[in-house]
């Protein structure tokens, strides 16, 4: 599981959310276990079962207007019970004034206390996406990403077989390199996949016999991202003539990374294949299915109709030779 302590969050979040520690020295190295937060409702009126306490509690204006209409011994109340859940931290947004028997309680439960003066929707927004970019699923494959005409296309197959020289060509071509040898993928929403170089490998690839070549240095700043969705994958293989491979491209295959299915196509790779060429072709097929267009299933139809207006006018031959 993922790790996030509370001064983690201070500071990586420092420009977005401005975060202050009210009670510095005070649960800075509590761990956040949720991406998602919580806003006190039915508990500000006694009401705790499925209490989400493992969430962090956010207070707005909203939330502490209705508090300071508490006599001081039901706001004591409150606070003590939030804080024997031991909640990883309380977030007052928008709200500049805090009643100091809330700073004693928290200091006294080690719970700790931040504050910003960003509004609450803003910072809903700003922490909502942080927090759940920071808790996303994540996997790292073998292979190489590239964009291909706008396309995310992860290229995999074994070791040796050539990803990275046909990546080289890709970039040549005038695409743009992602990551190259491993590919670090985050959900960071329900069917998005977002592929990152490894820090230490961004910008390069790996030439076998050649060795390491800054594609950044080499073709320019347009050569190169920072990290792109990805969108299908193709598997490179060594040509083998036993197999069937696929011919009219009617049976598309998927692969499931971190529970989101992409098209899989399976891509045999021989000696004067422009496999660069392919990839683009392929680019830009994946492009016209998803603007309603499928050149296979279109020649498919066109067949089925040759074949239909065929058996039409064989029984009508039949019928007229009958006749006679």
């Amino acid at each position: 599981m993922k790790k996030l302590t509370i001064n983690e969050l201070i500071s990586e979040t420092e420009k977005k959310l401005q975060l202050e520690h009210i009670n510095p020295g005070v649960g800075g190295d509590v761990l956040i276990r949720s991406s998602a937060l919580n806003i006190p409702g039915l508990e500000l009126t006694g009401f705790w079962e499925d209490f989400p306490k493992h969430k962090l509690q956010v207070f707005s204006k909203k939330e502490m207007q209705f508090i300071s209409t508490l006599s001081p011994s039901a706001m004591e109340n409150l606070f003590r019970k939030m804080f024997s859940y031991k909640v990883p931290g309380v977030i007052f947004v928008d709200t500049p004034n805090i009643q100091p028997i809330i700073i004693e309680l928290a200091c006294e439960a080690g719970v700790p206390l931040l504050r910003t003066r960003i509004n609450i929707m803003q910072f809903l927004q700003d922490a909502g996406t942080y927090l759940y970019k920071k808790f996303a699923p994540t996997t790292i494959i073998h292979g190489g990403l590239v964009d291909v005409y706008g396309v995310g296309i992860l290229l995999t197959g074994k070791s040796g077989i050539g990803k990275s020289e046909i990546a080289l060509e890709i970039v040549d071509r005038g695409h743009r390199l992602v990551a190259d040898d491993v590919v670090d993928i985050q959900r960071t929403a329900k069917n998005v996949l977002i592929g990152k170089p490894e820090k230490l490998l961004q910008d390069t690839i790996e030439v076998r016999a050649l060795g390491i070549v800054n594609i950044r240095k080499m073709f320019g700043a347009r050569a190169v991202r920072v990290q792109k969705r990805v969108e299908l994958m193709i598997e490179l293989l060594y040509w083998d003539p036993e197999v069937a491979y696929e011919r009219f491209g009617l049976n598309e295959n998927y692969t499931n990374i971190l529970g989101v299915d992409i098209p899989h196509i399976r891509l045999p790779i021989n000696p004067g294949k422009n496999i660069s060429v392919i990839v683009e072709t392929i680019a830009l097929n994946y492009l016209l299915k998803i603007t309603g267009e499928d050149p296979a299933k279109e020649m498919q139809e066109k067949l089925l109709k040759e074949l239909k207006q065929k058996s039409i006018n064989l029984n009508e031959d039949i019928i007229e030779n009958d006749t006679e």
